[in-house]
C-alpha cells in the first residue's frame, strides 16, 4: 500500500480520471435514456450495435495516445526530457494521421460493418442511421482522446478532466435539443456526439499551442523508433478500450440468433449500466499510469510494487460495490431506459449476474494497467488480446450448451480465467526479476562498468542527494543507498547484481566526487579524515557492497 507522503499525489491523479471516465459513461448512459423514450427498444439495441465502432474509434485515439504517454512519462523519469518532447510530438502526428482513414471507413462501410455486428430489421436502420452521422466527428475524437493522456502525462489532470466534462455536459444538452425537441432520433443523439467533441478540440489545440506546451516542429516529425514503440505499447491500451466491444458483438450476435430483438434491447440496457463499474475501474488504472511509468523510469520499485498494490485493493473494492448496486437497483433501471415489462423483466434477471463479471476484472484491468505502464507490453499484450479469443470461445460455446441463461454468464467466466491468467503473470514476472537480481553462480567476474548503473554518473549523484555534511563516519551510508540504486537501474537484461559488486572501484571514485566530506572536510568545523579513520572505512565499504546484491529486483 502507499504511504501517507504518496497519498495526495496518487489521488490528484486518479480521482479525476476516475471521474472523467464515469461522467464519460453517464453522457452514453443519457444517450440512451433519450433515445429509449423518443424512439423506444429499436433505438436502443441499434445504438448498442453501431457502439462497437464508436469504441474503434476512442481505441485508436487511446492506444496511440497511451503509447506515447508511457514512453514520455519514463523518458521523463529517467531525465531525458529531449526524448519526453520527442514522444509527444510523435504521438500528436500519428493521432493526425490516423484520423481520416477511420473516418473514411465509417463512412462509406456503415451498413455492411452493423449488419456483421449483429443488426436486423428496425434495429439495423438505427444502427446505420447513427454510424453515418457520428462520423463526420472521428477526427476530432481521436485527436480529443488521444491528446488526453499526454496532458495528463504532463501533470495537468485537471485540465484533462475539464475538457471532458465540457464535451460530456453539451453532449447532454445538444441530445435534448436534438433528440426531444428536434426528433432527430439516434442521428440527433450522433449529431449531439459529433458537435460536442468538435467544442472539445478547441481548448486541446489551444493547451497545445501555449508556449509552455507547444510542440517544436522538429518533435513533430516521426521518430521510427518512438513510433514502433509506441504502436507496441499502445495495442494493450487499445485493445482494452475496443475488446469489451468483442463481447458485446458476440452476446448481440448470439442473443438475436436465440432472443431476439427483446433479448438484445435488454442486453443494451445491462451493458450501459456496467459500463460505469468498467469505466470507474479503468480510470483507476489509467489514472494511475503516469506516476507508475514516472517511477519505474526513476528505477523507484518500492514506489511502484506501492502503487500497484493500492491499485488492486481499489479495483477489487470498486468491483464488488457495484455488483451490490446492481444487485439493489435491477427494477429501477429498466424504467430509466423507458424499457417495455418484457424487456424490464429480462433486464432485472441479467443484470446482476452480468455483473458478477467486475469483482475479477478489477484485478485484471489493474495488473494490464501495470504492465504497459512498466513497459512490458508482451504481458499487458497477452491478457487483452487472449480475452478476445476466450469471449468468443465462451460466448458461442456456452450459448449451444444452454441459451440465452448460458450467455448472462459467459462474461463472468471469461473474467474468472482472465484473473488467473493475470496472477500467473505477476508471478513469472517477479521470478524473472529475482534471478536477475540474484547473484549469478560460478560465473566470472564482469569488467567494470559492465552494469548499467555504471555509465550513469547522474543516477549515483540523484541518489546521493545533496552533498554531504554530517560526520564522515556515515558516508557509507550515503554508499550503500548507491550501490542500491546501481541494482536497481540496470539496463541489459544479463547484468546481474553481482556485476554492481565489481563495479566497487569505479563507484567509489564517483562517491569521492558526490561526497566529498568522506574525502575533505568543506569547513574548519567538520573533522578531517585521516589515517586512524582509513582501517575503520574500508571493512564498511565492503558490507556495503557485500549486501548489494541482496538488494530487492525492480517490481
Amino acid at each position: 500500500m502507499i504511504k501517507k507522503n504518496m497519498l495526495k499525489e496518487y489521488l490528484r491523479y486518479i480521482l479525476p480520471t476516475m471521474l472523467t471516465f464515469t461522467l464519460a459513461s453517464v453522457y452514453s448512459i443519457v444517450d440512451g435514456m433519450f433515445v429509449g423514450h423518443a424512439v423506444g427498444d429499436a433505438g436502443v439495441a441499434g445504438i448498442n450495435v453501431a457502439f462497437p465502432l464508436v469504441a474503434f474509434v476512442m481505441a485508436v485515439g487511446t492506444g496511440i495516445g497511451m503509447g506515447g504517454g508511457v514512453i514520455s512519462s519514463i523518458a521523463r523519469g529517467a531525465g531525458d526530457e529531449a526524448k519526453s518532447r520527442r514522444a509527444v510530438g510523435t504521438t500528436f502526428t500519428l493521432l493526425l494521421l490516423a484520423a481520416l482513414p477511420v473516418m473514411a471507413l465509417l463512412l462509406f462501410a456503415a451498413e455492411p460493418i452493423c449488419r456483421l455486428l449483429g443488426g436486423q430489421g428496425g434495429t439495423l436502420e438505427q444502427a446505420v442511421a447513427y454510424t453515418s452521422v457520428i462520423a463526420w466527428g472521428v477526427p476530432f475524437q481521436i485527436f480529443v482522446t488521444g491528446c488526453t493522456p499526454l496532458i495528463r502525462n504532463q501533470g495537468r489532470v485537471g485540465f484533462a478532466m475539464a475538457v471532458q466534462v465540457f464535451a460530456g455536459l453539451m453532449n447532454v444538452a445538444l441530445d435534448y435539443v436534438f433528440v426531444m425537441l428536434f426528433g432527430w432520433g439516434t442521428a440527433g443523439a450522433a449529431a449531439a456526439t459529433a458537435v460536442s467533441q468538435a467544442a472539445a478540440f478547441v481548448p486541446v489545440l489551444v493547451f497545445f499551442l501555449m508556449r509552455r506546451n507547444r510542440i517544436a516542429r522538429a518533435d513533430l516529425r516521426p521518430d521510427g523508433k518512438i513510433v514502433a514503440h509506441a504502436l507496441k505499447l499502445g495495442l494493450a491500451p487499445f485493445g482494452l478500450t475496443l475488446l469489451p466491444e468483442a463481447t458485446v458483438v458476440a452476446i448481440n450476435v448470439n442473443l438475436s440468433a436465440y432472443g431476439g430483438e427483446t433479448a438484445l434491447a435488454a442486453y443494451a440496457v445491462v451493458s450501459y449500466t456496467a459500463c460505469v463499474i468498467q469505466m470507474l475501474i479503468q480510470g483507476v488504472g489509467d489514472g494511475s499510469q503516469p506516476l507508475i511509468s514516472k517511477h519505474y523510469g526513476a528505477g523507484d520499485a518500492d514506489g511502484v510494487r506501492r502503487f500497484r498494490n493500492t491499485n488492486y485493493l481499489i479495483t477489487i473494492s470498486l468491483g464488488a460495490l457495484g455488483l451490490l448496486a446492481m444487485y439493489l437497483l435491477r427494477n429501477q433501471v429498466p424504467l430509466l431506459f423507458g424499457s417495455s415489462a418484457e424487456t424490464a423483466a429480462i433486464v432485472a434477471y441479467a443484470l446482476p449476474i452480468f455483473s458478477m463479471a467486475y469483482v475479477f476484472y478489477g484485478f485484471t484491468h489493474a495488473s494490464t494497467s501495470y504492465f504497459y505502464a512498466v513497459d512490458d507490453a508482451r504481458a499487458s499484450n497477452a491478457i487483452v488480446y487472449g480475452e478476445a479469443v476466450l469471449v468468443v470461445l465462451v460466448v458461442f460455446g456456452i450459448a449451444r450448451v444452454a441459451g440465452v441463461d448460458g450467455i448472462w454468464f459467459s462474461v463472468t467466466i471469461v473474467q474468472m480465467v482472465l484473473a488467473c491468467a493475470a496472477g500467473a503473470l505477476l508471478r513469472y514476472r517477479h521470478r524473472r526479476h529475482a534471478a536477475q537480481a540474484a547473484p549469478a553462480q560460478g560465473r566470472p567476474a564482469s569488467p567494470v562498468g559492465r552494469c548499467a548503473g555504471a555509465d550513469r554518473p547522474e543516477a549515483y549523484e540523484r541518489a546521493a542527494g545533496p552533498v554531504w555534511t554530517g560526520p564522515p563516519g556515515l558516508g557509507c551510508i550515503v554508499r550503500r543507498a548507491v550501490v542500491r540504486r546501481c541494482v536497481r537501474t540496470r539496463g541489459p537484461a544479463d547484468a546481474s547484481a553481482s556485476d554492481c559488486a565489481t563495479c566497487s572501484a569505479a563507484l567509489t571514485a564517483r562517491l569521492l566526487r558526490v561526497v566529498p566530506s568522506i574525502r575533505r572536510p568543506a569547513s574548519a568545523h567538520r573533522p578531517r579524515v585521516g589515517p586512524a579513520w582509513r582501517p575503520v572505512r574500508a571493512p564498511i565499504l565492503a558490507r556495503a557492497h557485500a549486501r548489494a546484491p541482496q538488494s530487492r529486483p525492480l517490481c
